[in-house]
């Protein structure tokens, strides 16, 4: 029994040792928030769609990945898998965000996506947070599905658009006239 109660001690008291320890660690400051730059700056993306963006007043975050993926102008087949869109992040001048989709031919949903808490944030002049916006292939779509749960059942044919920031993202998928909410990366 005393045995007991000496490891009980021991472990509450290297329990706490860790807390403080942890505690005491300096916290290292956030890292600054991204800069807005021109649609100029994203030169994969085609020239009329640097043009349309620029006519809507639109800025995007300065993003740079990694592994040199495209984000904030991305290519995809965000309607059918055989049809060419692309899919861009706006912030407007005022701090307020909203996706853009350029369809290639038909528009099975609408050009604009504004709703969610991916796209609530407002930023202040000329930041723009850890925002971001990707291409979700199918794939990516279908193992977030099946790890997260989903309440929707329709088949995934084609790319979502992915938008989050350092913590989380959404995915919007075009399905039935309408833009779906999907689980994201968490």
């Amino acid at each position: 029994m005393l045995t007991h109660s000496v490891k009980t001690i021991q472990i509450v008291w290297l329990l706490s040792l860790f807390l403080a320890a942890t505690a005491a660690e300096p916290q290292s400051p956030p890292p600054p928030p991204q800069k807005r730059v021109s649609p100029d700056t994203y030169g994969r993306a085609p020239a009329a769609i640097q043009a349309a963006l620029k006519k809507q007043h639109c800025e995007l975050p300065e993003t740079q990945h990694w592994d040199q993926t495209q984000l904030n102008i991305v290519p995809g087949h965000f309607a059918d898998p055989t049809q060419n869109d692309w899919a861009a992040l706006c912030i407007a001048p005022d701090g307020s965000t909203r996706a853009l989709v350029f369809w290639g031919k038909s528009a099975p949903c609408p050009a604009e996506i504004r709703h969610g808490w991916a796209l609530q944030g407002h930023f202040p002049p000329g930041e723009a947070g850890s925002l971001y916006l990707l291409k979700a292939p199918p794939s990516q779509i279908t193992t977030y599905r099946e790890f997260f749960g989903d309440p929707h059942t329709n088949p995934i044919l084609h790319d979502g658009v992915e938008i989050g920031g350092d913590e989380a993202s959404l995915i919007y998928y075009c399905h039935n006239g309408r833009w779906l909410e999907l689980q994201g990366n968490d």
